[in-house]
């Protein structure tokens, strides 16, 4: 929902400028000295580059939101992820504690880090 929102304010931005470039150029060249063929000649070319400048910006637009969305989601999922392992890591340490504490420990243990590796802590203390 936030997403169309700021893309309707991106497209009113956008509506705004060629309008306001539209008229500027039209007024520019209805002020200007010549025959009217010509003045028709100018509006029709001023109009087929503000077109081009048009689709341009909104292409560039387009491709930069789609790359922030793309970006976003690989962001989430690897924080997904490395929450993930530490609540995993968390847990194992916990266990391990509650072992020492309680004389439970009598082998070397090796605990999972959840991403198919073992670390053996007892090595760290």
């Amino acid at each position: 929902m936030a997403n169309n929102d700021k893309s309707k304010k991106s497209n009113k931005i956008i509506a705004a400028a060629i309008i306001g470039s539209l008229s500027g150029a039209v007024l520019g060249l209805l002020l200007a000295t010549k025959s009217g063929q010509e003045l028709r000649q100018d509006i029709n070319e001023q109009a087929q580059k503000l077109r081009d400048k048009a689709v341009e910006i909104k292409d560039k637009t387009q491709s930069a939101w789609h790359n922030i969305e793309d970006k976003t989601e690989k962001t989430v999922a690897n924080s997904k992820s490395c929450i993930q392992k530490g609540k995993l890591l968390v847990s194992n340490l916990k266990t391990l504690a509650y072992e020492i504490r309680h004389g439970a420990l009598t082998k070397t243990l090796y605990l999972d880090t959840g991403d198919g590796d073992t670390v053996n802590p007892t090595k760290e203390i």
